[in-house]
């Protein structure tokens, strides 16, 4: 995986915490396969269709996302894997509840894109 293919996964972490920090569904399914799940900790495979309905209904609302820290490893096969914490929920006027999240998401490199 070349230098400028982690460069663009690193955009596309960015472009995710972004979306989801304006609640912006258009924008974050763009950051995404039509066939990705989120695995919660519980197990629960959520559709990608699934979490933007939710997203738009409000059920979903992530108020401020601030990134934590992010890693981004080359694997074989042309497959890298990100791995962030973010804290969500976090409002300015000290309501709302932080919710710290842990994200792993593996890309896959195809036609050199």
């Amino acid at each position: 995986m070349s230098h400028q293919a982690k460069e663009g996964i690193a955009d596309n972490w960015k472009a995710q915490l972004a979306a989801m920090d304006a609640a912006d569904i258009i924008a974050l399914r763009e950051c995404f396969t039509d066939d990705a799940v989120l695995v919660h900790m519980i197990g629960y495979r959520q559709p990608l269709d699934e979490w933007m309905r939710g997203i738009e209904s409000e059920e979903f609302v992530y108020h401020q996302v601030i990134e934590k820290g992010v890693s981004i490893s080359v694997l074989p096969h042309s497959e890298a894997k990100v791995v962030g914490d973010i804290i969500t929920g976090y409002r300015a006027d000290g309501t709302g509840q932080a919710w710290p999240l842990h994200v792993e998401q593996k890309f896959v490199q195809e036609n050199g894109c």
